[in-house]
């Protein structure tokens, strides 16, 4: 009877192990689909006055703004960088781009932008695109000027 039941037991165990294995496996297929996590460090803001087809190896722009800063063209770029360990992680990126967005606003020297939908890997970095643009099209309120 000890020996039906310690059989029995060890069986549970090994069952329980291949189910726990199985669901590592469903888990990390899952994540390969969804592409990497937004809160790894993959990101960066890249300021230039022109993106070089150079920038293109290393950094996938996500949303693109331009301003006048001292008479000159600026433009802000939020990338997602490939190969390589980024600065920042989503969150931090686009805190970035809406301090430019709303500072180049209020001073009335905002030209452009554009949200590359297209581009986006995952939920996060489509919602992100998504704040990013409504921000862009808001007013400014009068009282912050």
């Amino acid at each position: 009877m000890i020996y039906i039941a310690l059989v029995l037991g060890i069986m549970l165990l090994v069952a329980a192990g291949v189910l726990a294995w199985k669901n590592s496996q469903i888990i990390a297929e899952k994540n390969e689909d969804q592409g990497p996590s937004s809160s790894s460090l993959q990101y960066t803001v890249h300021m230039t006055d022109k993106w070089e087809d150079q920038d293109s190896l290393s950094l996938i722009s996500l949303f693109h703004t331009s301003y006048v800063v001292e008479e000159r063209e600026s433009q802000a770029h939020l990338c997602r960088v490939t190969g390589i360990r980024g600065e920042l992680k989503l969150y931090e990126a686009e805190n970035v781009m809406l301090h430019n967005i709303r500072h180049a606003k209020l001073k009335g020297s905002l030209l452009s932008g554009m949200a590359m939908f297209d581009l986006a890997m995952n939920e996060d970095e489509k919602e992100v695109l998504t704040r990013l643009e409504r921000d862009l099209m808001e007013q400014p309120d009068v009282k912050d000027r």
